[in-house]
């Protein structure tokens, strides 16, 4: 069955606290409290700047994602979350969700940032292993450092390694 992106609603709340619950390790990177609050997820995941979509595979929960399709700023398309259950991990299935979710939803944007929080070694490595490189530092919308990537469409419309 092919993947599917489905928009975040409220009633995808629990699966939301589910797949952060799977992430623990991320979760204390970020320096949150879980159960996440109502308030902290409609702030999140159903505020009008953002996309906030599920990646489902039949009724199989893949990933959450959470992207701003234009910085009022840079004018750059920002992935501000891809977090798939813990138990997907180190499968190869971020990358492959990664790989079909921008062909569906980024192949038209010519430059992609996205931030990463200096102590997630992993999310370092997955980002560079998509090509993703780093940029600059920056701080987050939760005033927290951040390292910034970049990854950027070139002339022949593949993205660069």
């Amino acid at each position: 069955m092919p993947l599917r992106f489905v928009p975040v609603t409220k009633k995808d709340f629990p699966t939301i606290q589910s797949i952060y619950a799977e992430n623990p390790h991320y979760v204390q990177l970020e320096g949150r409290l879980l159960p996440l609050s109502e308030h902290e997820l409609e702030a999140e995941f159903l505020n009008p700047d953002t996309i906030s979509l599920l990646c489902l595979d039949g009724e199989d929960i893949l990933a959450l994602i959470d992207y701003l399709p234009e910085h009022p700023t840079d004018h750059s398309t920002w992935i501000g979350l891809f977090l798939i259950p813990g138990r997907l991990h180190r499968q190869g299935i971020g990358s492959m969700i990664y790989r079909i979710f921008h062909e569906h939803h980024l192949q038209d944007c010519p430059v992609i940032r996205l931030a990463v929080l200096p102590a997630n070694i992993s999310g370092h490595r997955f980002w560079e292993h998509l090509g993703f490189r780093f940029e600059r530092y920056g701080k987050s919308n939760h005033n927290q450092p951040v390292e910034v990537f970049i990854k950027m469409k070139s002339s022949d419309d593949h993205m660069l390694k």
